[in-house]
């Protein structure tokens, strides 16, 4: 049932009355839990279908989620919230918050949580099989392990987008807007998409293509908060406190500029389409926009770059080897 309408006047037209704002439906409440288990269980399961060993696929997890726990505590101490973590088949697996201002000095924290841990702890393994003769767990050598830790964690270290290392350099080099930015991230769908081409593995070229339309649709809503910020418009604020004459400017903003919505009018006539709840949902979403604190200072950035790079060359300083393949072809 639609609400009454109100008798508040349309900005700039009294004859035309303006319906409150769109009561959207109730959000459907996410299980964090439930849906790790979920992803956890198809990991799992393509994992096994991958590698046909239980024992080397449990060796792998472990990593990963030694890696994973690494964002989540920091994510947890920097007060993200609805933190959860997600496993994806072939891929690996993510952790994901939200917070309106994100820093850059806790998102360096944040970001090396996750790789240089597993990091150190490879190394530290390493020598410590060295030094007694070679050790296993399992049929597994020590030393595979160590490895793994060391070549898995570096691959995430590294400055393309969307590993740890191209968030990072994204984020606090080039600040994650501007030419330059859309140039390194489309450089990095490239170099994705020739790396899986050359490694055959033709169904993940579905990753880049969905982080392109994520990409996209992100780009498309800086632009919009632009124009409501050109617009005078207090987007700080709820869904629930906003007004009703700001809903309906916003909207029609959002009508201009998505092509999805451009047969819709935008008033006067204020009325309701039959679209209004997916209209809603983006007025909903354009509240409230992430801001990026820019408090990384240039020595910050300096130390991060030397850290950074010593932190990837340190498997070629040690002369550590990679002996996955030759393990898994005996």
């Amino acid at each position: 049932m639609q609400p009454e309408t109100n008798n508040i006047a349309g900005p700039g037209n009294t004859a035309n009355p303006m319906p409150p704002r769109f009561p959207l439906s109730e959000p459907v409440v996410s299980n964090s839990l439930a849906n790790a288990l979920k992803s956890l269980v198809l990991y799992v399961g393509f994992g096994y279908l991958l590698l046909r060993r239980w024992d080397l696929l449990l060796v792998i997890f472990g990593i990963l989620l030694l890696h994973e726990a690494g964002h989540f505590i920091a994510m947890k101490y920097y007060r993200y919230a609805d933190v959860q973590v997600l496993f994806l088949p072939f891929i690996g697996a993510l952790v994901k918050g939200s917070k309106n201002e994100i820093s850059q000095r806790q998102s360096i924290f944040i970001l090396l949580a996750g790789p240089i841990p597993g990091l150190l702890l490879g190394i530290a393994v390493y020598f410590f099989d060295i030094g007694n003769n070679g050790l296993k767990i399992g049929d597994i050598p020590l030393q595979l392990i160590a490895q793994l830790l060391i070549w898995a964690n570096l691959l995430n270290l590294l400055p393309v987008y969307p590993l740890d290392g191209g968030q990072l350099f994204n984020r606090v080099y080039l600040e994650e807007e501007g030419l330059l930015s859309d140039i390194y991230f489309y450089l990095s769908m490239i170099v994705i998409a020739v790396t899986l081409v050359l490694l055959k593995f033709y169904i993940l070229l579905i990753v880049p293509a969905l982080l392109i339309y994520r990409y996209i649709k992100n780009r498309s809503l800086t632009k919009l908060d632009k124009e409501l910020e050109h617009a005078g418009i207090d987007v700080y604020t709820s869904y629930d406190e906003l007004s009703d004459e700001d809903y309906w400017r916003i909207r029609a903003i959002i009508i201009q500029q998505t092509p999805a919505f451009q047969t819709i009018h935008p008033g006067p006539p204020y009325q309701y389409h039959t679209n209004e709840n997916k209209i809603a949902s983006e007025v909903e979403a354009a509240l409230s926009p992430r801001l990026l604190l820019l408090d990384a200072s240039i020595p910050t950035k300096i130390t991060l770059a030397l850290v950074w790079g010593l932190a990837i060359a340190l498997p070629w300083i040690l002369n550590i080897d990679f002996t996955l393949f030759q393990y898994l072809a005996r």
